[in-house]
């Protein structure tokens, strides 16, 4: 199978994934706050952050480093295995360690739930670690049909648990532990994952504990920079929002939050696609024509998204019509420059595989934490100048740093053309949209119709020239 025919394919079944999962949890919200109290819902959710938060803590990450490395060297997939799952049991040890700490009032009372907490702890990280285990051996197909049971089954017996039998909090971790625990069964058995840690830990046993040490060190020395790398958005999004509520109010962090959603599709559609080209470029980084592959993609990508981004800040107004009611209407000005924001948040990702695949994760660590501090400290400067607005352009300016910052930088492990003569007008068209846009200058409509219809033409004509590209050098091999 060609590596394109492959990224689609492979981009479809993780859309497979990303949908079932999305579906059940939006059907599953009107059922937990119709049995459950505001405050017990908000327990629930306090949960879910906690899991997220401390799961790249806890599990050093490990996950991602697993599938780089399965990819990378085959022969060895099952050490890989093996220490994975190792190191993931000692996160739960850790965490059960560390449970006394949700006594602290900050977490509500989860404390009083600390053995089903981690229980979902347990069956989350186990899931999430085989999903990326069988992205790397090459199981892709098993990844939704396990996510499809997972979801099935936490969805069931929600209904039995919180509908018909009203255990309330009790009821929710039973479901969200057991759906996950069904899935990484499965993995284990359908996907060889089990047989894959048994060979593993056979083959540990027997050599020395150094030649042990020489496979963990590697990955533990990748994956850690890619802690910070998980958190440090969300940290400088909770402390923007923090200037914003000591600032403005806590109405203005509610207007934030509410534009920043319609924005945010665009993160979790790439973050769907992410998962299916970091397996390709994983698997392709050792071929001469690297340079030439993420050329394509990036500008198949770039053409996409700057055409979205130009369409739904055009259409901003109706779209926050459906989605934003009430007061949290008067946001939607914002949604322009914060999708500029996500754009550069998705550019910068790009070419954060760039370093994944090469194994030089350090770099992807120093730019994502200039770039939330550069956003944290443009934050304050703004918003008495602009207004809640001010945190969008501060988030906006620091994403374009980190996407700056990673352009000049990765050539060092992989050159490939952007097609700078296409994305640079395209960018100022952009920028220009939203600045009409969001301060509504006096033509704003008009403006906004011409940037976009340019905009359209200028990718239309970027792609057309890209597939000419690639029909030439077919034509010459």
């Amino acid at each position: 199978m060609g590596k394109y025919r492959r990224l689609i394919l492979n981009t479809v079944l993780f859309a497979i994934n990303a949908v079932a999962t999305k579906l059940i949890t939006f059907f599953l919200v009107p059922l937990y706050t119709y049995y459950m109290s505001a405050g017990e819902y908000g327990l629930t959710d306090m949960s879910l952050t906690v899991i997220n938060l401390a799961t790249p803590l806890v599990t050093f990450s490990i996950a991602e480093a697993a599938v780089r490395f399965i990819v990378g060297d085959s022969d060895r997939q099952d050490d890989y295995v093996a220490i994975s799952i190792l190191i993931t049991l000692f996160s739960v040890v850790l965490v059960t360690v560390l449970s006394p700490i949700l006594d602290l009032g900050a977490f509500g009372g989860l404390g009083e739930y600390k053995a089903w907490f981690i229980l979902a702890y347990a069956t989350s990280a186990f899931m999430n670690l085989c999903g990326e285990v069988a992205r790397g051996i090459g199981e892709i197909k098993l990844i939704p049909i396990c996510a499809g049971i997972s979801s099935i089954t936490t969805f069931i017996l929600a209904l039995v648990f919180i509908g018909q039998l009203k255990m309330g909090i009790t009821g929710y971790f039973i479901s969200v532990s057991a759906g996950p625990l069904l899935a990484v069964i499965i993995y284990m058995v359908a996907g060889g994952i089990g047989k894959a840690f048994l060979s593993g830990m056979k083959r540990m046993r027997i050599v020395a504990v150094r030649d042990t040490w020489n496979i963990v060190r590697p990955m533990i020395i990748y994956a850690l920079p890619l802690i910070p790398n998980n958190l440090f958005w969300w940290l400088s999004t909770g402390i923007n929002r923090l200037f914003i509520t000591g600032m403005l109010g806590i109405a203005a962090s509610g207007m934030f939050a509410a534009a920043s959603k319609i924005p945010g599709l665009l993160n979790t559609a790439y973050m769907v696609f992410q998962q299916a080209w970091q397996l390709s470029a994983y698997q392709e980084v050792k071929d001469k024509k690297i340079g030439s592959f993420f050329s394509s993609v990036f500008c198949v990508l770039q053409a996409v998204l700057t055409v979205l981004c130009t369409v739904l800040s055009f259409f901003a107004p109706l779209v926050a019509s459906f989605m934003l009611q009430g007061e949290t209407y008067k946001a939607w000005p914002m949604i322009s420059i914060l999708l500029i924001a996500n754009l550069f948040s998705v550019f910068s990702s790009f070419y954060g595989t760039v370093y994944s695949a090469t194994m030089h994760t350090s770099f992807v660590m120093k730019t994502t934490v200039f770039g939330a501090v550069a956003c944290v400290a443009f934050t304050p400067m703004l918003l008495p100048i602009m207004g809640v607005t001010g945190a969008c352009v501060a988030s906006a300016l620091g994403q374009a740093m980190v996407f700056a910052m990673r352009v000049i930088d990765a050539k060092r492990f992989i050159q490939f053309e952007v097609g700078w003569k296409y994305l640079a007008p395209t960018l100022v068209l952009l920028i220009t949209q939203s600045i009409f846009t969001a301060w509504e200058i006096g033509g704003w409509k008009i403006i906004s119709g011409i940037c976009a219809i340019i905009i359209i033409i200028i990718q239309m004509v970027h792609i057309a020239s890209s597939l000419s590209q690639i029909r030439e050098m077919k034509r010459k091999k």
